[in-house]
Parts: C-alpha cells; structure tokens; sequence
C-alpha cells in the first residue's frame, strides 16, 4: 500500500436551566485564568512533562510544562529537540491560559429550549451516555447506521485524538464515512500527476539550497519554526523567493516577491518556464533522463505570450524575469508549497503547475532541493489500521460525506454528497471541530443543525458557534489532560504527549468518551477496554520501514524519535508515475477531463454568474493568533483582532473606506461585517478576511463570519475545499 496521507486520514442543579455563558462553567478551577501572565508563574518548582504541540499546524512543535500542586503554571519549547528550539509560537505560549479557560464546559449539559437558544440544564454523564446511546440506536433501528455522521477534524491532532479514539467507534457502529479532504488533497493529485508522490525532503536541509522558494504558504502563521532554518540558511547566503497574492512577512523579506492575482498560478508558472527556456537556463541532462513530455510542454508554453501573462497574473514581466532568473541560475532550489493556494476550483492544475518548475531546473533529487508539500512519513507510517479498528467496519461501501459538503449532507429536504443524493442524516456528533464557522456556507450549515430531526452531540472544551444547535454537550478534556502521540507532518519526528495534569470538572478526552459511549451501546469487543497507553502500542506496531527500531519504549524515554528516512528523496530518479518518469504530459489529468500539460481555466469559468459579476474576490486565509477555529475564546488572544478585511488602497478609494471602516461583505449565501484595513497586502480586486473567525465573538455585529461567504464546491480533483474561489460585494456600513 502507497504511504501516503489518505492512510493516515483515515452546573449548578439538575433542574436548573443556564442561559447563555455564564452558567456554563460553575465550579470552574480557575488557575490562572484572570490572574499573572503564566510566563511570570514558578519557573524552577515542579515536575517536568513533555507534550507535543497538537494544532492542526505544521511546526508540531515539542513542547515542556512544568506542574505545581496538580497545575500547569509555566510552558517553554523543548529546546534540546533542534527543530523546537525554547520558544513557542503566541498560540503555544497562551496554553496555560487555553487550558484554565474561565470558559471550559465542566459538566454534560441537555438542551433546555430551542437550538440556538443558548439554554441548557445539568445532567450527568450517566445521563448524558443513556441518552446519546438511546437515541443512536433508535436512529440504527429506523434509518440505518449511515444515518449516523461523525463531525470531526484537527481540533486536536494527536494519533488517538484525532484519528484512532472516534474511528473506532465509528467503525464498529457503521457510520457514514466522513471524508476529511478539507485540507491537502487537490495537490495531492496535481503533484501525483506529474512525479508521482507528494512525500518531500527533509525541511532541515533548508540550509544546504542555494534558494528557499515559498510559494501560497505563510511560515508565520503555520510553520513557524522554519523561520530559524530560513534565516539560518539566508546567513549562509541562501536567496528568498516568494509568491503569494497576500504580502507575508516573509514575502516583504523576500530578494524578489512575486504578486500574482489569486488562482492564475498556472500562467505564472507557465511565464517563468518560458523565460527559463528561451534563456537556456534549463537542466537539459535531467530533463532527458528523467522526464517525458517536454516537447509537448514547450507547445503549450508558446501558446501563451508575455502580455497574455501579464495581462492574466497582474505580475510585471520585469519582476518575473528577475524572479525565474534567480531559480535558473542557481543549483539547488528547496519549494515550500502552502497548503492554501490549493484550495480553489483549480488548485490541482496550479499545483502541478507550480511543481513543473522544479522539473524543469532539475531540482529533484539532490540534498538541499525538492518540494515539501506534505511529508506524513511519521503520520502515516503508525498502524492507523489497527488503532482506529478498522477491521470492525462491515459495511465498508457505507456512503462517504465530504466535510466540506456539511451543509448539502444535512440539508433540511434534499441531502446530496458528490453532487447526487445521499442518505439523509439523523444523528451527528462533533469532536475536534466547530462546523458551523468551519465548514463553508455557515447560514446553510446552521439551517441543517436547526432540524428537530437531527439529533447532535457536541464534545467540547468551550461553546462554540456549533454547540449552540446541540442537543448535548458533553466537556472534552484537553490535549494536556491525557496522554497521546503525534507524528509529524512536515518534518520526519514521532513525539510523546504525555499526560500533564488531570482533567478537570468532569471533563473527558476523546478517547474515554467514545469507549464509554460505546460500553454503553453495549460494544463487549476489546477494542473498548483498552487504555491510551495499549492504543500507542497499537500505532508503534508497524511494518513501516521508517519505524524500524521505535519502540513504545525508546519513544516514551527519549520523549521524540527522528525517523531514518533515506536521503535525498527521489535520489535514484524512479517516479511512481505509469512512465516511472516526471510527467509534462498526463493521461491522468487528460482522464480528469483537463489538458495534459497546463490547463489555463480559472475558478470564476466555474462560478454561477451572479457571484462571477461581484468585484472582489475573497481570500479567506489563517493569521498568526489563531489556528482555523481554536484560540478565539482565549484571554491573551481576544483582543488581537480577527474580524478585519485587508482592502488595497485603490480599492478603498473607489469605495469611500478608510482605516477602522466598518464594512460588510456578501454574496448569495449570506453576509458579515468586518473593520477595514487598508493595505498593499493584497492586490487590487482582491480581499482579505480571516478564516473561521466565530460568530459570537465578532465585535461588529453578530450577522455573520467569514464562512457565511465561502463556497462548498469541491475542487477539480482530489475532493478538497475550495473557500478562495470566492466573490463578494462590499459596501461600507
């Protein structure tokens, strides 16, 4: 089997209503919540626990707390792992503050008035089990199991967290199988299209190229520990690269940045192939012994001429000459490809695009170049096949619901998945996400969650958007109050999470609530009596060459293991492409109905008329402060704004806004109110507002966020989101 992603992937009394907030956390232990910055808390007393970040973020950071008297009070970067370093990101330093919430959920809640009412009362989790457990069978008994849909993400990413401690469940029961494409997968086929893997180098060899290229990715916001490796590796003279439709940090830092219109990515890439061949500063060795299809490719790169480029990109063909010549005169180029560009209608066609230039200049399959993408070695070498019990599953052809298509699957009259009708849905539980702000098309997610027929549980630390159309809540223990593992999606480490401190209230992890639920269910299986410790036995008991040699043991004394994956990759120039060479050409994209080579159709061809007529197009992108959904509801954090739209100073102008403008954007699937921020971020015509920003904590009004805006159409291939691919109106409030 292909190692690859998709593997990994897979109170106050009992009648008591509480209205609102406030009553929801009675009791809570509130540590440092409103008190010193943890930062200032006893450094030196105390006993140490390793625990690796858990944020659906690419740094997995390792990290150290120190607990006092049964309390969290200090958190540093484990600084004797090279990648981590002592400093964690604003995110990592708030974790005191995130664990200690004066908001956490201590105590399972029923709802006690309409959704969205905010009204709840007390129950127990003896309660709580009886009733979920009650109402699933009751909706086994009627509809069947695939009438039961998990909701669930990266809330935490740990091995049994995120995958194994739900999937069992889920697995046993027969669920509908969630797809969680939300993320990666458009280039996972663009780049399988053209060499045959996504899998890249090693992120530490940075400082061995002679360019580091950071193309649609924000080391900032999601990686922030290559920042060292970068800097370290401009000291040695390494030249930076950047191309984003949104100035980065690190694109203002950049030797030559490129601007380009958000999803002309193939016409850019296209325009810098074609100035690299008429300057002959391609690799002509490689090109003819490790690829096919360059004749076709230089074909199709004379169909388009430098104004057409130009005209299409936004990108001054001076600054893209000086760009492509930089790549083409130096030997070794490490691409850093982000995970965002790709989520637009044509995110597979602009990945390959993008990771055509590397063939070109022969930059594969040498120490110090290659393309990082996603490197789920560490991931997706644990024995997910045993931990999440896939085994149990029988009906294996169950229908498949695309989380990004939350809002068709619940939809009150017409449920559909892949664009054909689908099995309606009665029953849903959320873990480790928060839908209603996540999931695109918000207003027609909540219209889903609104039904009286669907019966959702909600298994979280804090009220979220999404619990508000719950019919329980249940308190999830955070990622510090149980013991887990993680591998890296970046790098090449497997690392602990230990257990730090106790949950509290009565607070459960994931793990601990899905195998009570399903004793509840009446599951007498194994499966459902063993321990967090027996599951990382699960995952470490695997046939993955990368794993030779990591033992539970080695892992929970050395607390990270780095695994001894070959280097360089791709070194002995075989692709597992059908030509077992680099692909100018493609029947895989020809099979997708695309051209084989570049195909130049943009996302707003796809769009219905009356948002392709709107005059912005809406970037929706992560900033620093948050991670999708997470932090919002967090102290130190709240005041960092997250409710604000970048708008270019051309575009500001046209429409009479200044700096702190209240203004609202929408389309046909709603709107919502933001402040304006008027900068050259973002080019003309194009917008920026954070992504998964929550309803009830927007301070300009709580009618919307965005993802009310946000398409639900998937991409062209590999089923990914597509929330770039997106118009709005502006109008200043």
């Amino acid at each position: 089997m292909k190692l690859n992603r998709r593997n990994f992937l897979q109170g106050i009394g009992a009648t008591t209503v509480f209205a609102g907030l406030s009553g929801l956390v009675p009791g809570v232990a509130n540590a440092q919540s409103a008190g010193a910055h943890p930062g200032l808390l006893a450094k030196r007393n105390g006993t140490i626990k390793y625990h690796s970040c858990l944020r659906n973020c690419a740094a997995r950071c390792l990290l150290k707390f120190r607990v006092q008297d049964g309390r969290m009070t200090y958190v540093t970067g484990a600084e004797e792992q090279a990648k981590t370093g002592t400093a964690p990101c604003l995110k990592g330093q708030s974790y005191v503050q995130y664990t200690y919430a004066p908001d956490r959920i201590l105590h399972p809640m029923e709802r006690a008035g309409k959704k969205g009412e905010g009204k709840w009362r007390r129950i127990s989790w003896e309660e709580a089990y009886a009733k979920i457990s009650s109402r699933l069978q009751q909706v086994i008994d009627e509809h069947g199991s695939e009438a039961i849909l998990p909701y669930s993400y990266s809330g935490n990413y740990g091995a049994i967290g995120m995958s194994a401690s739900g999937e069992r469940f889920w697995n046993r029961i027969g669920s509908s199988i969630l797809e969680r494409k939300v993320c990666t997968y458009a280039a996972y086929d663009g780049l399988e299209s053209l060499y045959g893997t996504f899998l890249g180098p090693d992120p530490e060899d940075i400082m061995l190229s002679d360019v580091y290229l950071t193309w649609g990715h924000d080391e900032v916001v999601s990686n922030a520990i290559a920042i060292k490796l970068i800097n370290k590796a401009r000291d040695r003279g390494t030249k930076l690269l950047a191309v984003n439709p949104q100035r980065t940090p690190l694109c203002s830092q950049a030797d030559v940045y490129l601007q380009p219109k958000p999803s002309t990515d193939v016409q850019l890439a296209a325009g810098i192939m074609k100035y690299l061949v008429e300057q002959d500063l391609v690799d002509h060795k490689f090109i003819a012994e490790q690829t096919i299809g360059y004749d076709a490719l230089l074909e199709r790169l004379n169909e388009l001429s430098y104004d057409d480029i130009e005209r299409i990109t936004g990108v001054p063909r001076a600054k893209m000459f000086e760009f492509a010549r930089v790549l083409g005169e130096n030997e070794k180029t490490m691409l850093r490809m982000g995970y965002g560009f790709q989520r637009n209608y044509n995110g597979a066609r602009m990945s390959r695009a993008v990771a055509m230039i590397m063939a070109v200049t022969g930059n594969f399959g040498k120490r110090g170049n290659g393309l990082i993408y996603d490197n789920v070695q560490a991931g997706g070498g644990l024995n997910q096949y045993l931990a999440s019990g896939k085994y149990m599953r029988k009906n294996k052809d169950a229908q498949r619901i695309n989380m990004t298509e939350l809002a068709k699957a619940i939809h009150p009259t017409h449920p559909t998945s892949h664009d054909k009708p689908s099995k309606p849905i009665h029953a849903m539980i959320i873990y480790n996400g928060n839908p209603v702000v996540v999931a695109p098309d918000t207003n027609a997610v909540i219209e889903g969650m609104k039904r009286e027929d669907l019966f959702v549980v909600g298994h979280d630390m804090v009220m979220t958007d999404s619990l508000d159309y719950c019919d329980i809540i249940v308190p999830a223990a955070s990622q510090f109050e149980t013991s887990d593992i993680v591998g890296d999606y970046h790098g090449y480490y497997t690392q602990v999470c230990e257990k730090v401190i106790e949950p509290l209230g009565e607070s459960k992890c994931n793990w601990t609530f899905f195998r009570e639920l399903g004793q509840a269910m009446g599951f007498e299986d194994e499966a459902f009596q063993a321990s967090n410790d027996d599951i990382i036995r699960e995952l470490l008991d695997t046939d993955s060459p990368d794993y030779k040699g990591v033992t539970y043991e080695r892992l929970m004394k050395e607390k990270f293991v780095k695994l001894d994956i070959p280097q360089p990759i791709l070194a002995d120039g075989k692709y597992d492409t059908p030509s077992g060479k680099i692909e100018f050409s493609s029947q895989m994209m020809a099979d997708a109905g695309f051209h084989p080579v570049l195909d130049w159709g943009l996302p707003e061809e796809e769009m219905e008329p009356k948002e392709r007529e709107l005059p912005f197009r809406l970037l929706s992108s992560g900033v620093p402060q948050r991670v999708n959904s997470s932090f919002y509801n967090v102290q130190y954090i709240r005041n960092i704004p997250a409710y604000y739209v970048k708008i270019h100073p051309n575009d500001a102008a046209k429409h009479g806004v200044k700096d702190n403008d209240q203004i609202t954007l929408s389309n046909h699937r709603g709107e919502a109110t933001f402040v304006a921020m008027v900068t050259t971020g973002v080019g003309e015509g194009t917008l920026m507002a954070p992504k998964c920003n929550w309803i009830r904590l927007n301070p300009n009004g709580k009618n919307g966020c965005t993802n009310s805006l946000t398409t639900d159409k998937l991409t062209d291939m590999g089923g990914c989101s597509a929330y770039h691919s997106t118009r709005v109106a502006l109008a200043k409030v």
